[in-house]
C-alpha cells in the first residue's frame, strides 16, 4: 500500500487548521505532517488534539532563525529528507491550499500510475464569493468561485514528490510558468483571499486594494470539491468534539481548584462559583416531533432530512427528529434538535447549522415560528411537515438524551452559571457542552475562548440573539 504525507508549516490559523486536516485526511494522504511556527491563537491546540485521532505529526519550528522563511523552509527540507524512508509520496502545501482531483479518489489511486518523480499541480484562486467575514463553515463550501484557467497566477504549482528520488533542492512552485495551466485531473484550491475582513487582517501590504484586486477572483463557479465534504464534516466533527472534551477537562480543573487567575481572565470571582443558583426552579423542556401527519426524520442511508407518513416507517431507515425546547418567559426559546436514537456517525447534518455535534443548537422564535441558528444568527430553513411542532410524552429516554445539557444549564446561561453546571457533571459531554457554549452571552463565550484559545470552535461562538 503507497504511503503518503502532506506537509504544512502554519501560523495563526485557529479558525482553518481543522477543516485544511480533516480535508487532506479525507483525499486519502496517510500522515500530516505540520510544523506550528509558534502560534499565539490556539492553533497548536487544534494541533494536538487532532493528533489524537490520526497521524498527524507536530513539531515546533527553529527559534534559532529569525526570519519566518527561513524556519519554513528548514521544516520543508527536513521534512522531505525524513520522510524519504517512510513515504512514496509527499507534498507541501499551505494552509489556504486544498488539493484536489477531478475524479481519482484518494492519493493513492491518483499517483498509482505515475511514471516521474513529481507531478505538478496547477493552482486554482478562488475569491471571496462575497463574503466580508469569516465562515464556520469550510472553505470548499464557503468559496465556490475562481479565476478564468488563463490568470497568469493560476501556472504556480505545487509538486507531489517522490522523496527517494529528491534531490537536496525543494520543489520550484515557479518551474512551470512557461506551460499554460491544467485542471483537468488535478488543482490546488487555493483560498487565498478568503473573506475580506480575515484578508485585510492577514495582509500588511501598503496596497491592501490592489493586493485584494489580485486575490478575489469570481469569474466561474465551481463545487466539483464538495463531495468530499461529507468524509471531512466527519473528521471535523470529531477534531471539534475532542476540543470540547479537553476543555471540559481543563474547565473542571479550573473550578475544583477554584484557580483564581483563570477566573479573573474569565471576569468572574470564586465567590460567584459558590453563589447560590438565581433560579428558583429548574427550567422545564417540552419535547416535540416536527410534524404532525407527516414527522420529519433522519434518512439514514442517504443523509438528508425527510418527511415520513406513520404507515411509512421502516425504524431500519429512518430515525425520527426530536426538539428539546427550554421553556421561557420571552420570545426566544433556548432548543436543541438531535435524533431520537444515537446516531452512528459524529454530527446531525442540519442545512445552515456549522455546529458539527449530534445536538444541534437553536434559537425558536415562539410568536413567529422561526428557526435560528445562535451561532450565525440566520435563519435555520427546517422543512417541518405541516410547519407543526408536535408535543410529544417527556419520555425517560428523552430526558436521558438530554441529562447533560440540563447539567449544564440548570441554574442559567451565565457563565458563572455554566461553570457551576461543569462541577456537577461528572463526564464530559461533548455534545452538551457545544449546545451550552452557543448559548450563551457573545461577551462570555468570548472570554472563554479568549481564556482557553484553540479549544472553542467559530462554529459554537454565539451572536446577540435579535431583541424579543
Amino acid at each position: 500500500m503507497s504511503k503518503s504525507a502532506a506537509i504544512l508549516f502554519v501560523h495563526n490559523e485557529v479558525y482553518t487548521i481543522g477543516w485544511w486536516l480533516a480535508h487532506h485526511a479525507t483525499i486519502g494522504f496517510s500522515t500530516l505532517i505540520v510544523c506550528d511556527d509558534h502560534s499565539t491563537d490556539g492553533t497548536d491546540m487544534v494541533l494536538s488534539n487532532a493528533a489524537t485521532l490520526y497521524d498527524i505529526r507536530v513539531q515546533s519550528s527553529d527559534t534559532t532563525l529569525s526570519e519566518r522563511l527561513d524556519r519554513q523552509t528548514r521544516f520543508h527540507e527536513k521534512a522531505l529528507e525524513q520522510g524519504r524512508d517512510e513515504f512514496d509520496w509527499m507534498m507541501v502545501l499551505a494552509a489556504d491550499e486544498y488539493l484536489h482531483f477531478e475524479t481519482a479518489r484518494s492519493v493513492a489511486e491518483f499517483t498509482a500510475a505515475a511514471t516521474t518523480a513529481m507531478l505538478p499541480v496547477n493552482w486554482c484562486l478562488f475569491g471571496s464569493s462575497g463574503h466580508q467575514v469569516p465562515s464556520a463553515f469550510s472553505p470548499i463550501e464557503t468559496f465556490t468561485r475562481h479565476g478564468l484557467l488563463s490568470l497568469p497566477d493560476h501556472r504556480i504549482v505545487r509538486h507531489l514528490v517522490r522523496p527517494r528520488q529528491m534531490g537536496s533542492s525543494l520543489p520550484d512552485p515557479f518551474s512551470a510558468l512557461e506551460r499554460n495551466a491544467t485542471w483537468s485531473d488535478s488543482r490546488v484550491l487555493h483560498f487565498a483571499a478568503g473573506d475580506h475582513e480575515s484578508f485585510l487582517r492577514r495582509n500588511s501590504s501598503a496596497t491592501p486594494d490592489k493586493a485584494w484586486q489580485n486575490f478575489d477572483r469570481n469569474d466561474a463557479e465551481y463545487t466539483g470539491a464538495s463531495r468530499w465534504l461529507p468524509e471531512s464534516r466527519r473528521i471535523a466533527s470529531s477534531i471539534v468534539q475532542a476540543s470540547l472534551t479537553d476543555l471540559y477537562w481543563r474547565l473542571k480543573a479550573t473550578v475544583t481548584h477554584a484557580d483564581r487567575t483563570v477566573l479573573q481572565d474569565l471576569g468572574l470571582t470564586p465567590a460567584q462559583l459558590s453563589a447560590p443558583s438565581s433560579r428558583r426552579t429548574p427550567p422545564q423542556f417540552h419535547f416535540c416531533m416536527l410534524g404532525q401527519t407527516k414527522q420529519l426524520m433522519r434518512d439514514m442511508q442517504t443523509g438528508s432530512l425527510v418527511p415520513v407518513g406513520a404507515g411509512d416507517v421502516n425504524f431500519g431507515r429512518y430515525n425520527p427528529l426530536v426538539m428539546a425546547l427550554e421553556v421561557s418567559d420571552g420570545d426566544i426559546w433556548n432548543a436543541c434538535l438531535f435524533t431520537e436514537n444515537p446516531l452512528p456517525g459524529r454530527y446531525l447534518s442540519l442545512p445552515g447549522s456549522p455546529t458539527l455535534l449530534p445536538m444541534v443548537p437553536l434559537h425558536v422564535m415562539i410568536a413567529e415560528n422561526t428557526v435560528l441558528s445562535p451561532v450565525s444568527g440566520e435563519e435555520i430553513r427546517i422543512a417541518i411537515p405541516d410547519h407543526a411542532l408536535t408535543k410529544i410524552d417527556a419520555t425517560t429516554a428523552l430526558y436521558t438524551r438530554m441529562t447533560s445539557f440540563m447539567v449544564l444549564t440548570a441554574e442559567g446561561h451565565g457563565l458563572a452559571d455554566f461553570l457551576r453546571g461543569i462541577d456537577r457533571l461528572p463526564a464530559p459531554d461533548a455534545s452538551a457542552l457545544g449546545c451550552a457554549i452557543a448559548m450563551l452571552d457573545p461577551e462570555d463565550a468570548g472570554r472563554l475562548a479568549q481564556t482557553f484559545p484553540g479549544l472553542i470552535p467559530r462554529s459554537l461562538m454565539p451572536v446577540r440573539p435579535p431583541q424579543s
